[in-house]
């Protein structure tokens, strides 16, 4: 039986070891070839040669010598030391020979190299792990792009609402714009004509908006318009509505009403309520509404028709005088079309050459010479003769006309000074109105010199008039403007002065020439106190500033004998000359017409 043993032991495929006091007794040649030792070699070393260090080797003595020497199993994983001193990976199992007696019976220990197999495992393991990781990392990547996706989901479709609310929206006043207005006119239409009701288009217009929107700025005129929407939603009724069409335009939709009394209702609250004093950016504003009133079906049974109509009143209304409501009747119409009419003649005016230039004179009062002309732009219509400026003007700003109508009258004014010039008549300058929209334009400075170079007129014989309310829009832009005009050799007076929101301290950085009175405060300087004191003010501010002084509408002797005795440089007006044409001028200028000093 012991031989059958010991062949066991010689061919086994593990490596089994006998230790009794912590030395080996027997090995088998598989563990002596797994730890690198001779045949016969191992037997006798202490057990301890076979691990990789001594504290090793006394941490699984702590560990396994209790247990073995209870009777009991050790199992377990180690790195193991060859006689080289390189390392592999043990697989141990270990029970003492006889477990009734372990401590004298010694330990039979059975031995297999598992490198490859833990390996193995690592290796599965790493690439578990790995895979777990790219998982997790997809996993996270997919909940990254799903939370993504769901963000770009909830931002679309905020963003498409946003759309369909600016579609149909005003973006200043967040109010139904024209076309969603349109679209619930004809909803409001159709539900009067199922009941047998009716319904008003109330159409108003911010009486000279534009002015304080030129003077204060876009800031101001914006706040002011967000200002008057709220008021606007304040006056009508919950199932009404109220829209914003144009820059000033507002349009109240009076649904389901009984008759004409309901809108003069609203428009009467309309007007008290919008007449009120509005606190804008620390300014206090006054502003008024013209509106125009359509009703259907009396006055059309369509949303375009009836809100045109309404257009057409509101026109009408500013006709009357302003800060009024007019209803739409036929005479309305007549005067809608005749507007639209001038509309289309006016631009065949400019085409067809049908403009033509007066000149008014100016008066040195120290000497009563002429010190100057301005020119006025008048038209000739083939069948209604002179039409004034106060008749087209505003319509020519309204289309856009009035860049076109400015360039001409810069243009013939200096074609007409270069004519006298070459006749060897003694030229003065000559003045030429500009619109807040031809002083705003980008290429104004360079317009003005093509328009000299081509005339051959020297730049001291133009003078540009501007209101003082545009030279007090966006005073940054307005002093840069003024400044490349000036160093052209131009010169600038300032219309219509004392009518606007001029700032001193902008003035006296302004580099202007004249200051031009208005003439509402000369027409009773010499009964009223006010306009007496206003005017002796505004020459003394003049003269401080180093400024000349032009005094407009000056038409009795009397007017004339006060600006003289103030201190007035210039005068213009009916009392030294009415507008007339180049003719007239030649005739002015040769003595003809006799000046009164």
């Amino acid at each position: 039986m012991a031989l059958n043993y010991e062949a066991i032991l010689q061919t086994a495929s593990i490596g089994i070891a006998f230790t009794r006091e912590l030395y080996f007794e027997h090995v088998n040649p598989r563990l002596e070839d797994m730890f690198g030792w001779p045949r016969g070699t191992l037997a006798g070393q202490l057990s301890q040669v076979v691990f990789p260090s001594k504290a090793d080797f006394d941490e699984l003595f702590s560990y396994t010598q209790p247990l073995l020497m209870q009777g009991l199993a050790v199992d377990f994983e180690r790195e193991l030391a060859r006689r080289d001193g390189s390392l592999f990976r043990g697989h141990i199992r270990a029970n003492s020979v006889d477990p009734l007696r372990p401590r004298e019976s010694g330990v039979i220990w059975i031995v297999e190299d598992i490198t490859e197999h833990h390996r193995s495992v690592q290796e599965l393991q790493r690439v578990r792990d790995e895979l777990e990781m790219r998982v997790r990392e997809r996993t996270d990547a997919l909940a990254r792009a799903n939370e993504h996706l769901l963000n770009e989901i909830a931002e679309r479709r905020v963003a498409e609402c946003r759309i369909r609310h600016l579609a149909h929206h005003d973006s200043l006043t967040g109010l139904p714009n024209r076309r969603l207005l349109e679209q619930r006119v004809g909803e409001a239409l159709t539900q009067a004509r199922q009941r047998g009701r009716g319904c008003a288009v109330v159409f108003l217009d911010l009486d000279r908006f534009k002015t304080i929107n030129d003077s204060l700025g876009h800031g101001v005129g914006d706040g002011l318009l967000k200002a008057v929407a709220r008021r606007l939603a304040e006056v009508v009724r919950p199932t009404d509505t109220v829209a914003r069409v144009g820059g000033d335009e507002f349009v109240l939709l009076l649904a389901d009403i009984a008759g004409a009394d309901d809108a003069v209702h609203v428009a009467e609250r309309v007007l008290e309520r919008l007449s009120q004093p509005y606190r804008i950016e620390r300014h206090s504003l006054r502003i008024t509404p013209s509106i125009g009133i359509a009703l259907s079906p009396r006055d059309g049974d369509e949303a375009e028709t009836l809100l045109g109509h309404a257009d057409a009143a509101m026109y009408h209304a500013k006709a009357q005088g302003r800060q009024c409501f007019q209803f739409f009747t036929e005479n309305v119409l007549r005067s809608s079309s005749q507007r639209l009419q001038m509309e289309n003649e006016l631009h065949g005016a400019v085409l067809h050459g049908e403009l033509r230039l007066h000149y008014q004179p100016r008066i040195e009062l120290a000497r009563g010479t002429l010190s100057a002309t301005e020119a006025l732009v008048r038209w000739q219509h083939p069948e209604k003769g002179l039409v004034s400026p106060g008749e087209f003007i505003p319509l020519a700003e309204e289309t856009g006309l009035i860049h076109a109508i400015g360039d001409w009258v810069l243009r013939e004014a200096c074609r007409q000074q270069r004519l006298w010039r070459d006749r060897g008549l003694p030229v003065k300058p000559v003045a030429v109105n500009l619109s807040a929209q031809q002083f705003r334009s980008r290429d104004l400075h360079d317009s003005i010199r093509r328009i000299l170079s081509d005339a051959r007129l020297p730049a001291h014989l133009l003078e540009l008039e501007i209101t003082e309310s545009t030279l007090m829009h966006n005073t940054g832009e307005t002093l840069d403007t003024l400044q490349r005009l000036a160093s052209s050799g131009v010169k600038i007076s300032i219309d219509d002065f004392g009518t606007g929101y001029s700032s001193l301290a902008y003035l006296k950085r302004f580099p202007v020439d004249l200051l031009k009175i208005d003439r509402s405060f000369v027409r009773d300087i010499h009964t009223d106190p006010d306009d007496a004191a206003i005017v002796r003010a505004i020459i003394g501010l003049a003269k401080s500033l180093g400024l000349q002084v032009v005094a407009e509408g000056v038409e009795t002797r009397e007017q004339a004998n006060f600006l003289n005795a103030t201190g007035c440089d210039e005068v213009q007006g009916f009392l030294f000359g009415r507008p007339m044409p180049p003719e007239g001028v030649e005739q002015y200028i040769a003595g003809v017409c006799t000046m009164p000093v």
